[in-house]
């Protein structure tokens, strides 16, 4: 039986239940997104997701200020979103400067440039970029990794499959704690975005450009060329030994929800060869 490990991606915190619920609740979605394509009887794949996400919440005094609102972004949240709306074009020089443009107006013309509704921006503005912060620039890293080590560690997985900021602690991961894996299947992935993600890996050699983990067996990558953070594209400009870079459309205003990557055909072709 195909054994797949999957790492989610950001905003999938979960107060209500308890992070081995939380898992498997999500693990089941994950599951029945992905069997809608897959060429393969649903009872062949074994599929177990990796939740970490309350290990990026904050606790005590920060947890009760914690909100959604762009206005009370932290200053390098706030700093990693006005990159991003750089690298979407914007010339914030000639706005009121990167420090003292609103995240709130990057949002809104990063939306109005991509035909997008600007209440789903902001929001995914909102969460999107506290949690890639926090990861990246915390303690919580290590654990996160732990987390995912401990679970390639046990389950073994042929295929492991990353979304979004999961691709992230994947890569790390992989590197971090050297454990095998057959297929590593990013998708989503702002692993390639400057200034605010790529200078941060863990592993970045020398030549300036990544590499795939050496315990990888094959690296296949899926983005939406409408993904507003798997930026800039193609994956295999800014990392050596990516087997596969497939750039397939989603669905019109799913820029970067993992059910519709995990049931879109060009995700299940490129696991076909890998599956059992």
């Amino acid at each position: 039986m195909t054994r797949i490990l999957a790492i989610h991606g950001v905003n999938q915190y979960d107060p209500a239940r308890t992070p081995e619920a939380a898992a498997s609740r999500l693990g089941a979605v994950w599951h029945q997104a992905l069997n809608r394509k897959l060429p393969v009887p649903v009872d062949a794949v074994d599929m177990r997701l990796v939740y970490y996400a309350d290990l990026l919440r904050p606790t005590g005094p920060a947890a009760q200020s914690a909100t959604d609102d762009l206005d009370h972004l932290s200053p390098e949240a706030a700093d990693a979103a006005r990159r991003w709306g750089e690298l979407h074009g914007l010339d914030l020089n000639k706005a009121q400067g990167r420090v003292l443009t609103p995240v709130r107006w990057v949002a809104d013309v990063v939306a109005q440039r991509k035909g997008l509704d600007s209440k789903l921006v902001r929001r995914f503005v909102a969460s999107y970029f506290p949690e890639l912060v926090a990861y990246l620039h915390s303690p919580a890293r290590q654990a996160v990794q732990q987390r995912l080590a401990d679970a390639i560690a046990k389950e073994s997985p042929t295929v492991l499959i990353a979304h979004s900021l999961g691709s992230v602690v994947a890569y790390d991961t992989l590197w971090q704690h050297a454990h095998k894996v057959d297929v590593l299947l990013t998708i989503g992935s702002p692993l390639a975005m400057p200034d605010i993600v790529f200078p941060h890996l863990q592993h970045t050699p020398g030549s300036g450009k990544g590499v795939r983990p050496h315990t990888v067996g094959h690296w296949i990558n899926v983005a939406d060329p409408g993904d507003l953070v798997a930026i800039p594209q193609p994956l295999t400009h800014h990392f050596d030994d990516v087997d596969s870079n497939v750039s397939s459309g989603i669905g019109a205003f799913s820029f970067h929800k993992a059910a519709s990557y995990l049931k879109c055909s060009a995700t299940a072709k490129a696991l076909a060869p890998f599956l059992g």
